[in-house]
């Protein structure tokens, strides 16, 4: 069955290589970001049935983002919630505003999506998917608040599969390292260059979306929960 899907964070990483997988499955999309022109170029690769520039932060304009997907779309029956953002220091050097806006982003982000999105998901039976990570269910070295965020989304998904197991699917996507700028805020240099050849060795992006994109497509009568992928480099 063809899906109607919302993707946030549709223009790079996971969220692009996504719609474009998915594009070419025959699913509907309507894209989010916050580039307008980067939106403009893909819906028109992709022919996508619409775009709206949004940040996820501001819940206004989340709004309007999710009533015009609805309205493009003639319902939304796949949210892929993928807006996120990641900046790694140690504790002790941290900057409190990059802390505040990896809970602005990726918390409450996730959450204004979610609100919006949720009476729509309900009435159309559909498919909640929320971007989490390894980070998820580990704290790593200074990357503690990031985790502390992904510990959030994970959790988010649980309560709502939890309290709606019988009107929507709730799948949270786990990936560990992928090979995107993802890395590219962290503003610790010396951090940052050791973080870099571990990204670079990651997974495709066309192995998350693809994963992603199974979830959407299982039978009617399957839910996966939640999919967790590492990169496996076997010894030679």
């Amino acid at each position: 069955m063809k899906r109607k899907i919302l993707i946030t964070g549709a223009t790079s990483g996971i969220g692009k290589a996504t719609a474009v997988l998915a594009a070419k499955n025959g699913h509907k999309l309507f894209l989010s970001g916050r580039n307008q022109s980067a939106l403009s170029e893909l819906c028109k690769e992709l022919h996508a049935v619409g775009y709206f520039a949004a940040d996820v932060v501001q819940a206004e304009e989340v709004s309007q983002l999710v009533e015009e997907a609805k309205k493009d779309m003639d319902g939304i029956d796949v949210l892929l919630n993928n807006a996120g953002l990641g900046i790694f220091d140690p504790l002790e050097n941290a900057n409190l505003a990059d802390w505040h806006t990896m809970i602005d982003v990726n918390i409450k982000g996730v959450l204004n999506v979610l609100h919006a999105t949720l009476p729509h998901l309900i009435e159309s039976k559909g498919h909640l998917i929320n971007l989490g990570s390894l980070a998820s269910h580990y704290v790593f070295p200074n990357s503690g608040i990031y985790c502390a965020t992904k510990h959030a989304v994970f959790a988010i998904s649980e309560s709502v599969r939890t309290e709606l197991a019988k009107k929507i699917r709730v799948t949270t996507i786990s990936p560990g390292s992928v090979n995107t700028p993802f890395v590219e805020q962290t503003k610790n240099n010396d951090l940052l260059d050791q973080l870099r050849p571990s990204f670079a060795a990651g997974m495709p992006v066309e192995w998350v979306a693809q994963q992603i994109v199974n979830a959407i497509e299982v039978p009617e009568g399957v839910n996966v929960s939640e999919i967790i992928m590492r990169p496996f480099r076997p010894e030679h």
